[in-house]
């Protein structure tokens, strides 16, 4: 593959990891607003139960006590439902997470990839100067061989 190629295709491999990156970052973001959204649904399912222990050592009337249990399940269901998005939210984090290394790995071998390019026309630079010294030596000691025999 031409080197002109190789910029080319590494150009992209650099933008798809920044793109990744970029995945990787909103995916932390959410993780972190999904966990502290769950952290405050424990939170008031805590106090949610609180306030119905209360009410019973209290000794309220039925309904108080039925509309507070109701709440401490609404509390509970609002907390799973907390928890699913936690679970989801480190799912995206995790597959995040894979595809910029991924996109790493892709943009590494590209620049294997060119640097082995590079070292390869240098080496071929490098044979053809060695040449081109080795004819100017062999074309100086021709003609010294040939004045030499005509004097």
């Amino acid at each position: 593959m031409s080197a002109f190629r190789l910029d080319v295709v590494l150009r992209l491999r650099r933008l798809a990891e920044d793109a990744a990156r970029v995945r990787l970052a909103t995916s932390l973001a959410a993780h972190r607003e999904a966990v502290a959204t769950g952290e405050s649904l424990r939170a008031a399912a805590s106090a949610e139960l609180q306030r119905l222990v209360h009410l019973q050592v209290v000794g309220s009337p039925a309904g108080a006590l039925r509309d507070a249990h109701d709440a401490v399940e609404h509390a509970e269901r609002a907390v799973l439902a907390g928890l699913d998005r936690i679970e989801a939210a480190g799912r995206g984090l995790l597959e995040a997470r894979s595809a910029l290394a991924d996109a790493t790995r892709r943009r590494e071998v590209v620049e294997r990839l060119r640097e082995r390019g590079r070292e390869a026309e240098r080496r071929a630079a490098d044979r053809r100067e060695v040449i081109a010294l080795s004819e100017m030596a062999t074309l100086r000691h021709a003609w010294t061989e040939i004045e030499e025999a005509l004097r």
